[in-house]
């Protein structure tokens, strides 16, 4: 995989063409996480489900019109997550102990690379419309001083963007509670930051999440090959759970 360190450059005429960076965080998938779902599931292939969400996460992102950039973890782990990677990005190693420290610190990696708009997402966002991505690209450039949020099912969010740092958006938060979404929004406030929510979607943390990517692909939808794959390969027993609390 080639990768190239992107940043400002120069249009024909001379004029500064300053690209949006679209990155993607995640864990390699060798490496120990969705823990509690592959427990419900009763999967022994818990590497090859995180390596699907990540390969569809990206598969999502491809099509979009920006930079792209992978910041990842552990240290070390760049050689894997690259050969999954279909296109040339900028692969940052993250930094901080929680989620807040790592999304802050991967947003001003990428501010000090040049990039004026910024959006973030995880990587386990198999059916996530890039049209959603998009709009938050479009929606920064409409009003630079906001902040955009995608809020998800259970009180956090799948993607966040901005054009500058703000370091009381992520500390204190409570990470992986139902509180997210409200308390980031209560610091927007306090900043007296303009708050743009994008449509409420989902990332697969419980079992039925992927009856949903069956199903929209089962509708049409081409998204969610992999993460759909690896649940038609998997054993009798671990379908059945995923098709506990499914609708």
């Amino acid at each position: 995989m080639v990768t190239r360190l992107a940043g400002p450059t120069l249009s024909s005429t001379g004029r500064l063409v300053v690209k949006p960076v679209v990155g993607v965080l995640t864990r390699a998938p060798s490496c120990e996480g969705k823990s509690r779902l592959i427990q419900q599931l009763r999967t022994t292939d818990g590497a090859g489900l995180r390596t699907a969400l990540l390969r569809d996460t990206l598969a999502a992102v491809a099509p979009i019109d920006a930079q792209k950039a992978v910041l990842y973890t552990p240290v070390g782990s760049a050689a894997e997550i690259q050969r999954l990677t279909p296109f040339e990005a900028l692969f940052l190693a993250q930094r901080g102990a929680t989620l807040g420290e790592r999304m802050r610190n991967g947003a001003s990696d990428l501010l000090a690379r040049g990039f004026e708009r910024i959006v973030l997402v995880g990587g386990d966002l198999p059916t996530l419309p890039a049209a959603y991505i998009v709009d938050a690209l479009d929606r920064l450039v409409r009003s630079p001083d906001s902040i955009v949020l995608g809020p998800t099912e259970d009180g956090g969010y799948y993607l966040i963007g901005m054009t500058h740092i703000q370091p009381e958006l992520f500390d204190g938060i409570p990470w992986g509670s139902a509180d997210v979404l409200h308390l980031t929004q209560e610091a927007a406030a306090a900043l007296r930051l303009r708050v743009e929510l994008l449509p409420v979607w989902y990332d697969v943390d419980h079992p039925s999440d992927l009856q949903r990517v069956r199903r929209r692909r089962a509708e049409g939808d081409p998204v969610g090959h992999h993460t759909c794959a690896w649940l038609k390969a998997a054993t009798p027993a671990v379908r059945a759970a995923s098709e506990q609390g499914s609708s």
